[in-house]
């Protein structure tokens, strides 16, 4: 509710409404406020891979940072800026959104004080398509591997390394991959990298686990615990029906309460 509706609303005191009349809204330095997603998905490798955007335009110019930008004030929420800007910067729309953490050091932007809200969107095995738009000269699915030194991005003979993103991206990189692979263990978030979430089987969700724990799996009791938390609980129901031409496995679909916990 804005201030003017607020004070139309009748539910103020006359007091509060003459300070909110009085009020001056530049007695305070204000910051600007940013979204950045961290857009993840997995190839058809089963490697975990990240959209990245180079930057069109100071500060930063030519550096890959994450799609994002600024909110625009009195004309949306910090959620519907994620999403427009992740839309003009890379085509990716409908992107399910998850709040990360909200970053906001006084030295994180040259230009200003700028305080950016971090988001995740986790995309389905093979449906991550994008182009680049806006101010973005490209935009581009990055393989994230990992040496000695950190985390490395690569697409072909691009190779990106975390300490050479624009701003504090690597901080922000680094907390979404924390968190999922802490959520992976009590929350169905791998289930939103599935190709199908309607026909899948164990071992396909077995692999992004891996994948984004970056660890093997015991077989057994990963499938144990799948029927115990998911199967038994109803949140996941077999379909009688059968995938693969080799070793064909039982396939399974997701129900309508799982469905509902998208994020």
């Amino acid at each position: 509710m804005r201030d003017s509706e607020y004070l139309r609303s009748g539910q103020i005191s006359q007091e509060e409404r003459e300070f909110l009349e009085q009020y001056d809204p530049d007695r305070y330095k204000k910051p600007s406020v940013t979204a950045d997603v961290v857009t993840l998905t997995v190839n058809e490798e089963d490697q975990l891979c990240i959209l990245l955007i180079r930057r069109g335009g100071f500060p930063y110019k030519g550096k890959w940072a994450l799609p994002g930008g600024f909110m625009e004030v009195d004309a949306e929420s910090v959620t519907q800026a994620a999403k427009r800007e992740l839309f003009e910067e890379t085509g990716v729309k409908d992107a399910s959104l998850r709040q990360l953490y909200t970053f906001s050091d006084p030295g994180r932007d040259p230009r200003m004080h700028v305080v950016s809200v971090a988001y995740t969107a986790l995309i389905p095995k093979g449906s991550l398509k994008v182009r680049a738009g806006d101010d973005a000269w490209e935009a581009e699915v990055f393989k994230i591997t990992y040496d000695v030194d950190g985390i490395v991005f690569q697409s072909g003979a691009t190779q990106v390394r975390e300490e050479n993103l624009a701003f504090d991206h690597k901080q922000i990189i680094r907390m979404a991959i924390k968190r999922l692979r802490s959520r992976i263990k009590y929350e169905p978030d791998a289930f939103w990298l599935l190709r199908n979430k309607k026909e899948f089987a164990i071992s396909e969700l077995k692999a992004i686990h891996e994948t984004i724990l970056n660890e093997k799996l015991d077989t057994a009791n990963f499938r144990k615990a799948f029927l115990r938390d998911y199967v038994e609980t109803g949140k996941v129901k077999p379909l009688n029906k059968k995938g693969g031409a080799k070793r064909p496995a039982m396939l399974y679909d997701m129900t309508q309460d799982l469905l509902e916990e998208e994020i």
